[in-house]
């Protein structure tokens, strides 16, 4: 992969700027990781479809080599850097994939910027709950979900505070009104129901479609990639031609 040259960039926009990986060519695929983690964790699965797909996989602020930000107010925060840097990029519409966490703010910038966003994948998406109301089980997911993604550049940050930045938005509204299709995914040994999780968000986004992979759990994207792979191609390829 290719790091995004920060000396590229204006020097007013330089220092909010976070870091970003970018490899292939082809229609844009950005990947958004979960908390806890940075973007290397996406590797398997970016480095396979940068063979036909241009990859942008960034770290959010206060994660990994973007550790130098300070961590966001808000999950809306994270949506707009990169909402901003996709701008630095010159990249207009993209496909979207979000991993845990990473979903919520991957649907947050569907949701915000629906012109920029032409379809959207969820793996492992956070609970549809209240603010303040998820569930101990869908934390105790959560928080092994980081665990298991977690990289050697994941950086200092409180993964906690990440997840309270979480628990606080209304992101069952923000799916409500997404226009994009979209993709859940999620395994059928993650240690909640994600079955029926995985239908209710793909219900509640309206142009959802759920996707359960077999034997997958909290360590889907390292152990499962290939999986991931053919659930994602045929579904990207679809939304390609009529995007």
């Amino acid at each position: 992969m290719t790091a995004l040259t920060l000396r590229a960039i204006p020097a007013a926009r330089r220092a909010s700027a976070l870091y970003c990986a970018t490899s292939g060519s082809g229609f844009p695929l950005l990947f958004v990781h979960g908390f806890g983690a940075s973007g290397d964790v996406f590797q398997p699965l970016a480095s396979k479809l940068a063979s036909r797909y241009q990859t942008i996989v960034p770290d959010l602020r206060g994660h990994g080599r973007s550790r130098r930000l300070p961590l966001a107010d808000s999950l809306e925060r994270m949506a707009a850097d990169i909402g901003d840097l996709l701008d630095l990029l010159g990249i207009g519409r993209v496909f979207a994939i979000g991993h845990a966490g990473g979903a919520a703010i991957a649907a947050l910038l569907a949701a915000d910027q629906p012109t920029r966003v032409c379809g959207l994948a969820l793996i492992s998406p956070p609970e549809i709950a209240p603010p303040g109301r998820r569930s101990l089980g869908v934390r105790l997911r959560d928080g092994l979900s980081a665990a298991f993604n977690r990289t050697d550049n994941a950086g200092d940050h409180d993964a906690q505070a990440c997840q309270r930045l979480l628990q606080n938005a209304d992101y069952c509204a923000r799916l409500r009104s997404i226009p994009v299709p979209t993709l859940v995914v999620a395994g059928d040994h993650d240690p909640n129901p994600t079955l029926r999780q995985a239908r209710e968000i793909a219900h509640t986004v309206g142009s959802g479609q759920p996707v359960i992979v077999k034997g997958g759990g909290v360590s889907l994207l390292q152990n499962h990639a290939d999986a991931l792979i053919d659930a994602l191609t045929p579904w990207i390829e679809q939304q390609e031609r009529i995007a």
